[in-house]
């Protein structure tokens, strides 16, 4: 709602400042092509321009490294699930069920909580503590002299890793100074157009509201990105949902009456 509010506070900063600007302060032609048309107009519009493209290359890396984080989480749950498969069946057993029960706190507590609050949730906390306590107790096998354990130990490792880098990345979005430029910028970039339109030049003042509108929108849409699980450009558990699928499809399978 704030950032709602934020925006329609600029949007009418905006427009309140080209209707002053177009009946009070218009640039005469002679001034238009000095300084303020030769020097002071680009410079705005180049800074404009590069706080925007910036926001938007952070926007995408932390989509782009949220993606990869959730990849890198399903994967690790994947090969800890299959190390289990030499282990001893009742230790196996309760790693598996421990894995599931994990995975399940992931999608259903720890993905709404970051979307709401930017921070993982104490559900999950518990959950890969139980998880950790079950690897970590594992008795060496015969067949594999160890190796099964250690496989084991490394993909939960691995785990735990990528629930550290969730954690970090949740609430992650643009710089705040960042956005301010962007948008102090931008509306001076939206705004001066009309000190430079002749009275009664309607057509002018038509492409002077549309580049209005059109900077105001990439000042919104920098607004409502940034946040690589809780804005428009997100990423979601749904690899996460497919792996624990799984788990419990080949469970149900090995399960004997």
């Amino acid at each position: 709602m704030s950032t709602l509010l934020l925006l329609a506070a600029l949007l009418i900063v905006m427009v309140a400042g080209a209707v002053l600007i177009s009946r009070r302060l218009q640039v005469d032609d002679e001034f238009s092509g000095g300084a303020l048309g030769a020097t002071i107009a680009p410079c705005v519009l180049a800074l404009y321009l590069v706080a925007a493209a910036m926001g938007a290359v952070i926007a995408w890396e932390n989509f782009t490294t949220a993606e990869d984080g959730i990849v890198a989480e399903a994967g690790a749950a994947q090969s800890l699930y299959w190390s289990t498969t030499a282990l001893p069946e009742g230790e196996a057993a309760m790693v598996r069920e421990n894995l599931r029960a994990y995975l399940t706190t992931v999608v259903e507590d720890d993905w709404p909580r970051m979307v709401a609050e930017g921070e993982l949730s104490a559900e999950g906390d518990e959950a890969m503590a139980e998880l950790t306590t079950s690897v970590r107790t594992l008795s060496a096998s015969d067949s594999g002299d160890g190796l099964d354990r250690l496989t084991a130990r490394q993909e939960l490792g691995n785990l735990s890793d990528a629930r550290v880098a969730r954690s970090d990345a949740a609430g992650d979005g643009i710089p705040t100074l960042l956005l301010v430029l962007t948008a102090a910028s931008g509306a001076v970039v939206a705004v001066m157009p009309f000190a430079m339109i002749k009275r009664g030049a309607r057509v002018a003042y038509l492409w002077a509201a549309v580049n209005l509108l059109f900077v105001f929108a990439t000042i919104a849409l920098l607004f409502y990105i940034g946040d690589p699980y809780a804005s428009a450009l997100k990423a979601d558990a749904e690899g996460l949902s497919a792996a624990l699928v799984t788990f419990e499809r080949v469970d149900s399978m090995t399960v004997t009456p």
